[in-house]
């Protein structure tokens, strides 16, 4: 399958911004959002909305004068307007992901993004989920030893201080 892309030039600050859908199903599509920066911008990002959904993406430094994206998102034909951010800041006027080239008809152009047991996550996210849960395991790990061995300490010096000493009405509890 040929994909077309088209760019648009949104004025401003900004130069020629393009975008293309990848994969698209029914409730994913994977969308690549480019746009030409002005030399010197150091932070971009790409708000999106849709209704009442909006989204704030940051774009990297793709090293050709460009910065972009290549996100999941709800399939929608979302309104991106760019912004620089910082001191030399600067923001274009929306345009819609069609405007700047997407196809949203359906088709998919590579492989599907749902996983065959249906669960909706693509290879990336299903990593990130894992290792999320691993780092939380491995929180949990280390609250635990912290909290056991402090309380062993503690125990270990009300032992040592009352060797020595008479008893007294506390004691006996």
């Amino acid at each position: 399958m040929i994909a077309l892309i088209a760019s648009v030039v949104i004025g401003g600050v900004f130069g020629a911004a393009s975008a293309t859908v990848d994969a698209i199903g029914e409730e994913v599509m994977i969308v690549d959002i480019e746009v030409e920066v002005p030399p010197g911008a150091a932070t971009v990002v790409a708000h999106l909305s849709f209704e009442s959904e909006e989204l704030v993406l940051p774009l990297t430094d793709r090293g050709d004068g460009t910065f972009g994206i290549r996100t999941e998102l709800p399939p929608r034909n979302y309104f991106v307007a760019f912004e620089i951010v910082g001191e030399e800041g600067g923001s274009s006027d929306p345009v819609s992901l069609t405007e700047l080239g997407a196809d949203l008809s359906g088709g998919t152009a590579g492989p599907t993004t749902t996983a065959p047991d249906g669960d909706g996550l693509g290879d990336d996210s299903r990593q990130m989920l894992w290792l999320a849960v691993a780092l939380g395991a491995a929180s949990l790990s280390a609250l635990a030893f912290w909290v056991l061995g402090a309380r062993d300490d503690h125990e270990e010096t009300e032992d040592v201080s009352k060797e020595g000493e008479p008893a007294t009405p506390d004691d006996d509890e």
